[in-house]
Order: structure tokens, then C-alpha cells, then sequence
């Protein structure tokens, strides 16, 4: 299958590589089919939309930036995506860039769930408010960067 997005250009795509998300994301429900496309040696993914070729979200495994990151999902998430153990789950979350990449944060209160065999998703909105939609995701930058 093709799909022609704005980023990327023209994309090819197996139907192993869809992931669904059953309800949409926050924000753009009526989207519900996407892929992950990866950059060579690179942390930042793209969560691109295979029903609009301009939606695409920057995406990161957050454990690469943020060491101390942890949730719970609900026992009605773990049930409703057939999830049994840690194992079963890929967690991704978005990352907001607004011009300067070293000003770039992270929405660490809801993460991307992703179940690796069935290829459901899910946009999980933490319940405790502990973690922030902005976070930053670089500490600090020096003069030999990022730290």
C-alpha cells in the first residue's frame, strides 16, 4: 500500500505495519490508522497517519529522556488492549517542537500505548496530573551539548 504525505513524500507500507487506534487521538478522532516511520540513528520517530498524508506526530521512547518515567495503566486499558505484561506494550510519546529543537518538550501525561502483536493503540491519559504535557525534553544544553 502507498500513501503520499507532506513529510516524507510517497510511503510504502505493509498492513502488518498498521497500527489502530480505535478511538482516534485527543484532538484528531477521526484519524484512526498509522504507522511508525524511523530515522536512521535517530531517537525521534513519526507517528504518520496513513488517512491524512500532512498528520504526523514526532514521537520518542520517553525512558531515552526521561529516566525516572513510569505510569499504571488502568485494569480497563490492560483488559480492553489484551495487555498481560510490560512485554505485550510499546510506550512512545509526543513531543512538541516549536522552532528551536533544544526548546522541545514532551507530553509525559499521556503516552502512546502501542500492543505489539495486535497493533492496537492508544493515546493514554494519565489520571494523577503528575506528569506535564510540556515537559522539557532536554535538561540543559551546553557548549558540547545536550546533557
Amino acid at each position: 500500500m502507498i500513501i503520499q504525505t507532506s513529510r516524507f513524500g510517497e510511503l510504502q507500507y505493509e498492513k502488518e505495519q498498521i497500527i489502530v487506534f480505535e478511538e482516534g487521538i485527543p484532538g484528531f478522532k477521526e484519524y484512526r490508522n498509522y504507522m511508525i516511520v524511523s530515522e536512521e540513528d535517530s531517537p525521534f520517530q513519526y507517528l504518520q497517519s496513513l488517512e491524512e498524508g500532512a498528520l504526523a506526530f514526532i514521537i520518542v521512547v520517553p525512558f531515552d529522556f526521561v529516566l525516572d518515567y513510569e505510569f499504571v495503566l488502568s485494569e480497563k486499558v490492560k483488559e480492553d488492549m489484551a495487555i498481560q505484561s510490560e512485554r505485550d506494550i510499546q510506550v512512545y510519546n509526543i513531543v512538541n517542537v516549536q522552532g528551536d529543537l533544544a526548546a522541545a518538550t514532551i507530553n509525559l501525561a499521556a503516552p502512546v500505548i502501542i500492543h505489539s502483536s495486535s497493533r492496537k493503540g492508544l493515546q493514554y491519559i494519565l489520571p494523577d496530573g503528575h506528569y506535564s504535557i510540556y515537559h522539557p525534553l532536554f535538561k540543559t544544553v551546553s557548549a558540547e551539548g545536550v546533557e
